[in-house]
This record gives C-alpha cells, structure tokens and sequence, in this order.
C-alpha cells in the first residue's frame, strides 16, 4: 500500500487538477504552471514534465482511453487521473508503470471509493496490456491544425514543424549584463546563434536549469527568462525607442525590459499596461528585478484610460493562438480551432483599432504576436490599413520554428 500524501501520489493528484483546470477552458499550460511555481511542493518540476508529456502525447493517450472504456466514456475526474497516470507509466522514465497503476488506484479509493478505484485499476491494466500501447508514435498532433500548415507551408516546412514540436528544447534566456564565462559554461549555457536572429540581443540557453535558478541571475536582473523569438518584432525598431512608449499588454513584462533596454540611456517615458491584476502584480515583480523604471497601469488594451495621439511608440504584443511556440506550448495546438481564431482576430483588430487613436502624428504602433498563423498576422494587418488609412507598414517579419527559437511575427506601423 503506498503510503497517504506521498510525493508521488501529490505528483498524480497534482497533474490531474491541472489537466482538469486546462480542460474547464479557464487555464492554459502556461497558466497551470505559474500557479505550480507559486506553490512551495518539492513536486512541481516533476508534476510540470508529467504536464507537458501528456499534452506531446494527447491523441495518443486519449484514444487509448476511448478505446478501453465502456461506450467511450468516462467520467472527467477518472479520465484526468488516467490521462495523467498513463502519461508516466508510458513517457516517464521515474516510474514503473506497475507503480503508476498502483498510486493511481489508491489515490481514486482514498478521494472517490472503492468501485472508482476498481475502474482505474481495470482500465489502466487493460490499457497497458494491449497492443496498440506497444506501438508509440513520437507525439501525436492535431489532424486538422497539420493539414492547415501542409496546406499553408508545404510537407518540408511542416515536417520541420512537427519535429520542433516534438522537441523538449532547453531554457533559453537572455543576458541583460556581462557575466563570469567561466560561470556560464560550469553551467551549459551555450549561446543561440542563427542567421535569422536579430542582432540587438544575446540569448543562451542552459542544460543545467536547476543550477542555473540557484545562481539567483534572474531575481538580480542579470538575466530575463524568455526565447529568442520574442526579439523579433523589437528587433524592426532598429534601436529607435524614446519618447513616450506605452507596452499596452505588458504582462509578464519581457517586452517591456526589451524597449527599456534597447532605449538604453534616452529620453524614455515608458508605461506599461495589463487588464489582469494578478499579472500585473507579476509585472510590477519582474521589472522590480529587472531595475527597469516604468509607469504600470491596470488597463485593457481595447478601453484604455490614456489621452488621443498621446503615445511616440506603442507595442501591442496581442492575445494569439500561440501557434508558434509549440516547443515550449504543447498545450496551443490542442486549444487551436476556428471559432477561438475567429474571436481571436476580433480580438486583435479591437486592439489595434483602440491603440491607433493613441498614436501621435508620426508615432509609430507595433504589432506582434506568437503565432505563424496568416489571420493573425499579414491578414490582420492588410485589414488594419485598408480600415486606418493614415497608417503605412514599415516592415513585417515572420520566423517559423526551428531548432533555435519559437516563432513569431512582428509589423511596424507608422501614423502619418
């Protein structure tokens, strides 16, 4: 009998309330895990990488399950903790899988009863007697998200894709000040160097993430957590932020560090806005860290407070469907399907719509996202101008994913 509240029963249990949370339509992967982080188990990482195996592997797992139940079925609370125990008998190394059985049977007695448990116990068993459990595939994705991209990029750049998204890439991060190399390389960090990289920032990655939190680099604000494709629309700005700049969805604040930074020594007057007060607490935190100086707001990008043609700069680094950071998002492509792009394009032309009154004659907007989606990005900006004549594009870029970074879109917009 496994012992009441072990580590890796709270790790199961754990799992299980994420995945049921994500399933509510409230949370995302990202948001699971910022609430993981502010709890002080020792099981978080552990409950973390359960989180994002499961999600590599969703199809894979839920057809198992469909497949093993009666008439398809099964009640949410039993399926989350079969999803999650399925997860590490199949995926996780930590765990035997008789032992994944097993903390699941007990902790669905202890929580649910006897006759659940039995469920859990029969199917899990079932499940992992059976043949197509022997037949793995490396991730399994959404059908109708993967014949969007053939038809959008092609077989070679959707294969090159879905390999990323397969991927479990290290902690990338971003060095805000020069530290020891000596330091750097007892920790694995290794700079990311590519061509299609912007060239205003250094990035690294490290393959010692637990030593490379204990150095403490982020809390002193030598170091901001975050991939380098976040760079990419900054990286259009060429240098050029001063004056008045508003970071009108700032949470959780790399953005902003970034224009602070590029801004350098400058005349910058910069305010940084978000809807949400949780994130704003976390924004006010993380510039804290940084040392950046900036006004912070709690305001919607769409019913600001701010005064017509008041702004030189404005980034709108926009809700989007995340479809570019499927390395670090497995979650995004299983929350991606028309209707939720639909309202998110809405979305994202409200907020233009709402910030462009804000420019000032000669001002400049900036439009970014984390996605690789035409809707939301070109398309989203041919229907900005065709609406707001008296703006012209600059320039626009896109990356796709890759083995070095997230992917991205970024356009400059300026106001005549």
């Amino acid at each position: 009998m496994i012992k009441r509240n072990s580590v890796s029963e709270k790790i199961l249990e754990r799992g299980a309330e994420s995945l049921k949370e994500w399933e509510s339509g409230n949370a995302t992967l990202d948001d699971c895990l910022e609430q993981l982080r502010a709890e002080n188990g020792h099981e978080k990482s552990a409950v973390a990488s359960l989180l994002f195996e499961y999600f590599r592997h969703k199809g894979f797992i839920d057809t198992l399950i469909r497949n093993h139940a009666r008439r398809g079925n099964v009640k949410q609370e039993m399926r989350v903790v079969v999803a999650c125990a399925l997860t590490q008998a199949l995926f996780q190394t930590g765990i035997a899988p008789q032992s994944a059985v097993n903390i699941a049977v007990d902790s669905v007695k202890h929580r649910f009863g006897h006759g659940p448990g039995s469920f859990v116990n029969a199917i899990l068993r079932a499940v992992l007697a059976s043949p197509e459990a022997k037949k793995i595939p490396p991730y399994s994705f959404p059908e109708a998200l993967r014949e969007k991209w053939l038809a959008q990029f092609g077989r070679e750049t959707t294969a090159r894709l879905l390999s990323c998204y397969a991927s479990n890439p290290p902690p990338a991060f971003r060095l805000r000040a020069e530290l020891p190399e000596e330091e750097l390389h007892e920790l694995s960090c290794t700079p990311i160097l590519t061509d299609d990289l912007p060239k205003d920032f250094r990035f690294y990655q490290t393959a010692d993430p637990d030593g490379f939190f204990r150095k403490k680099w982020l809390e002193q604000g030598l170091v901001y957590v975050q991939d380098p494709a976040t760079s990419l629309a900054l990286s259009l700005l060429d240098g050029d932020v001063s004056g008045r700049v508003l970071d009108a969805c700032a949470a959780p604040g790399g953005k902003t560090i970034m224009l602070s930074d590029l801004a350098a020594r400058r005349d910058l007057k910069l305010t940084a806005a978000d809807r949400s007060p949780q994130r704003l607490r976390q924004l006010n935190i993380n510039l804290k860290r940084a040392g950046i100086r900036a006004r912070t707001v709690q305001a919607s990008a769409q019913e600001n407070p701010f005064d017509a043609a008041s702004f030189d700069l404005i980034l709108a680094d926009v809700p989007c469907s995340n479809s570019g950071v499927i390395r670090r998002r497995p979650d995004a492509p299983w929350r991606y399907h028309l209707k939720r792009v639909t309202e998110l394009t809405l979305l994202q032309a409200d907020i233009l719509d709402s910030l462009s009154r804000l420019v000032r004659p000669g001002g400049r907007l900036l439009y970014s996202t984390c996605s690789i989606e035409p809707e939301e990005n070109t398309l989203q900006i041919e229907n900005f101008l065709a609406l707001h004549p008296d703006f012209t594009l600059k320039k626009q870029a896109l990356f796709l994913p890759s083995e070095a970074h997230d992917g991205a879109f970024g356009a400059l917009l300026e106001k005549a």
